[in-house]
């Protein structure tokens, strides 16, 4: 055998000899914890509250359902506890799998969440109701499906757990009631805690649904997630407020308050974004004692500043928004009652207290003739 024929054989062998110690190394530079957050964590984790339905194949004794008790574990035969809070359904199975292959020939394990438990998440910032909202399971033909929290109104069709895609970021908003006007969905951040207690954050673009249908954007929440809606910067370039605020992820209304010259005084309901003069009609619109061109729009700011403007109402100026400004949740709307109608109402007055004296000396002269 040639000197070359031997040294391929070498080469060959120390290539052999030498993958599998190749395949061990790691990485040297951790990965960045800011934006792995899908390959970190994407998939569900078992905790407390869930149930399991583990099988071991050709073993009943060993199968059957089990529920994640408040401490993290579950019991199972032989074994006993098993601390499972944390894992993957997949690394639930791995690790039965070292338990049991002493004890079970061509083992065959595997390991189904019957019923999620209550998914917590909390969405705070530019949103109309934040805090937290807990989704609590339940088992229906079609799946797993998530009860209708409080205050949310019925057919919401949301699901969660293994095997669906789970409330996603686009839902928690709708949850929380929506976004409010100034809300910047751009750079919404989502925090989600780890297993070994850390956290890691992710920026949320969810106008690049709008701009590029990046469905990839809204992703599914897990237990324990946190969402941030920050304030959108004024004028901020290629960001359409208009077009957001009219959007699904907005609340179909807004409250807000009308008085004074008004046929329904009180509380009115109005598209977000509707013109100002929308809240008058809400209201039933200006009665004939209305100085409807002296109408005031009063803003309180969130920097607790107040903003007042005097406008007349007049339906024809549509949506201009430098003459019928546009409404935000809380506005206060007040219609003046004009100078005429002051004095209309002065004479109504009048007129009646007048007629109540006369109503009382004809009765008196009636009674004086018994």
């Amino acid at each position: 055998m040639t000197l070359h024929a031997w040294q391929v054989i070498g080469t060959l062998a120390w290539l052999i000899a030498g993958t599998p110690l190749l395949a061990q190394v790691e990485p040297s530079t951790p990965p960045n914890r800011s934006f792995d957050i899908q390959v970190v964590s994407s998939a569900y984790r078992l905790g407390s509250g869930d149930r399991i339905n583990i099988t071991v194949l050709n073993v009943p004794e060993f199968s059957g359902p089990r529920v994640v008790l408040p401490d993290g574990t579950i019991s199972l035969p032989i074994v006993g506890t098993l601390r499972v809070e944390g894992l993957t359904t997949a690394q639930l199975e791995e690790r039965l799998g070292e338990l049991y292959r002493p004890y079970v020939k061509n083992l065959s394990i595997s390991a189904i969440v019957e019923a999620p438990r209550p998914v917590n998440v909390s969405v705070l910032g530019e949103v109309n109701r934040p805090g937290p909202y807990t989704l609590s399971s339940q088992i229906t033909g079609g799946g797993m499906q998530m009860d209708t929290p409080v205050g949310l109104g019925t057919g919401s069709g949301i699901s969660t757990g293994p095997g669906s895609r789970g409330l996603t970021v686009s839902q928690a908003l709708r949850l929380a009631g929506g976004i409010t006007e100034v809300a910047d969905i751009e750079n919404i951040m989502l925090v989600r805690p780890l297993p070994d207690g850390q956290k890691v954050r992710r920026r949320v673009n969810l106008w690049a649904l709008f701009q590029d249908a990046d469905t990839t954007q809204d992703l599914p929440l897990l237990d324990g997630d946190a969402l941030l809606i920050p304030r959108a910067q004024s004028n901020k370039p290629g960001y359409d407020v208009a077009l957001v605020n009219n959007s699904s992820l907005a609340p179909s209304t807004v409250e807000v308050k009308v008085l004074g010259e008004v046929k329904r005084p009180g509380l009115a309901n109005v598209a977000p974004n509707a013109p100002f003069s929308d809240a008058i009609v809400a209201a039933g619109g200006a009665t004939n004692y209305a100085d409807w061109k002296r109408s005031q729009l009063i803003r309180l700011n969130p920097d607790g500043s107040v903003s007042r403007w005097e406008i007349a109402a007049i339906l024809e100026q549509g949506r201009d928004p430098e003459k019928n400004p546009p409404l935000r949740r809380g506005d206060l709307v007040i219609v003046p009652r004009s100078l005429g109608g002051d004095v209309v109402s002065t004479l109504n007055d009048a007129g009646g207290t007048l007629n109540l004296i006369g109503n009382l000396i004809f009765l008196v002269r009636n009674l004086t003739r018994f």
